[in-house]
């Protein structure tokens, strides 16, 4: 049997528990991506079915009140949703899930924040980058014309009316319709 001074065994004892250490901080940073990426799903399908319950649960105490705005029917349709995870970003207490929601050929890419509390919990503290698909906004302004050409509305006016919507929606307000007989020369 060979014997081994003793800062020999130190030293392989020291090795063994640091890579022990490692193996059980990798496991903890495999669990918690995983545990993002479920709890960013959760709340996508919560969102989908309309529970509020759900929903509440899933954000931080400070947003549960957004649970009840949230909580909307899915857009006069009964497809289901489809969604997948494109991204995970873990950095200490916080997290961001990129995923992409398509519904009836429309896609949304949010950014879903979240942070971990105190006790170990995540919960969802913000939802970024959900912006409508803008092959959306084309079919709608595309509607919009064909319902002012069916009108008879002069081709110069129909356009113009398109535009004034199209800036509407990039400044973030609306568009007041004015009726023909209103206006002043």
């Amino acid at each position: 049997m060979v014997t081994r001074p003793l800062s020999q065994k130190f030293l392989i004892t020291a090795l063994v528990l640091l890579g022990l250490y490692l193996v059980i901080l990798g496991a903890q940073r495999v669990y918690e991506h995983y545990q993002v990426k479920q709890i960013s799903l959760e709340f996508v399908q919560a969102l989908e079915t309309g529970n509020e319950k759900q929903i509440r649960g899933l954000l931080t105490p400070e947003k549960a009140d957004l649970a009840k705005k949230l909580k909307q029917d899915s857009q006069d349709s009964s497809a289901p949703l489809d969604y997948r995870i494109l991204d995970v970003k873990l950095t200490g207490k916080t997290a961001q899930v990129s995923i992409q929601i398509q519904k009836n050929g429309y896609a949304i890419k949010p950014d879903i924040h979240l942070v971990k509390s105190k006790t170990g919990v995540w919960k969802i503290d913000a939802v970024t980058q959900a912006q409508v698909d803008p092959l959306w906004y084309d079919q709608e302004d595309q509607r919009y014309r064909e319902k002012l050409i069916k009108e008879n509305v002069p081709p110069e006016e129909v356009q113009g009316r398109v535009l004034a919507k199209e800036l509407a929606r990039s400044l973030n307000t609306t568009v007041e319709e004015s009726s023909p007989d209103k206006v002043d020369p």
